[in-house]
């Protein structure tokens, strides 16, 4: 019988391990504290009703390695901690399947809000 030590020090390794793995997911209300416009209109989206949930993170990659303002304010750091700006093409390996429509110019334009420059 193995001892509830060793298998607690295991999972505390293996949970260490797990984390160190690299960007993990922090969630799209995490995204919503500095990109409220683009949060409200993705939460009027279909995107948000889905099951599962196509949020933030799943177009844009996980959020842990640049959810620092100062990673997100430089956009080539933002990029290299694993920002992903998706293109119709990425899109449409959803919404080329059958069941989904292939994503229109002008479907793309409206994916979510962006604050006005």
């Amino acid at each position: 019988m193995v001892p509830i030590r060793s298998l607690l020090v295991g999972f505390v390794l293996g949970a260490c391990v797990l984390s160190a793995a690299g960007p993990t997911p922090i969630g799209a209300a995490a995204c919503k504290m500095c990109h409220k416009v683009q949060f409200e209109s993705w939460n009027a989206s279909k995107h948000a009703k889905l099951s599962p949930v196509l949020d933030c993170e799943a177009c844009h990659g996980p959020g842990s390695e640049y959810k620092a303002v100062k990673v997100m304010k430089d956009p080539v750091a933002a990029k290299k901690a694993g920002l992903i700006m998706p293109g119709k093409a990425q899109c449409n390996t959803c919404h080329g399947k059958k069941k989904v429509s292939v994503l229109t110019d002008a479907m793309f334009a409206k994916v979510h809000a962006h604050k006005k420059k």
